[in-house]
């Protein structure tokens, strides 16, 4: 359990860093989306985002669909690999429905107050670490000696 916890700020934390990624290609370099989403997939810095982030641009490019129906089709299908909560991709969701629906300028307004969400997201992740991490090591601990003493 606390693998997981971590696992998952990891998980945010990468994504954040992702958006800012993204950001540059798509407001900066006028790179199309679903290029920025396959670049941003073959970069070796992706992590657990990696195959996420191609799939969905290759989705994008060959069935000619926008980032959030690509989005929802790859996460329903891979999405079980990032540790994240329920409540996390919600708030993922609704972001990748308003990608690609606007010119550069409210682009790069939507990836801003994206990263803040995730900012948010990795920061509750952190908290519940250090909190219900500290307390699944000790239980584990704890549990491990009530073994013990009843084998004695």
């Amino acid at each position: 359990m606390s693998l997981r916890l971590a696992e998952r700020q990891r998980a945010l934390a990468k994504l954040a860093e992702i958006l800012l990624n993204l950001r540059n290609q798509i407001c900066k370099l006028g790179i199309p989306l679903f290029m920025a989403f396959e670049n941003v997939g073959r970069e070796s810095n992706g992590g657990v985002w990696t195959d996420i982030f191609i799939e969905c641009g290759n989705v994008m490019r060959q069935q000619h669909i926008d980032a959030g129906e690509a989005w929802k089709k790859v996460i329903k299908k891979m999405g079980s690999s990032i540790p994240l909560d329920e409540s996390d991709w919600q708030v993922l969701s609704d972001f990748w429905e308003l990608l690609g629906k606007s010119d550069r300028e409210n682009q790069e307004s939507i990836l801003e107050m994206e990263k803040e969400n995730l900012e948010m997201l990795e920061k509750k992740a952190k908290e519940a670490m250090n909190t219900k991490g500290r307390l699944y090591r000790n239980l584990g601990v704890l549990s491990g000696a009530a073994a013990v003493i009843l084998l004695l």
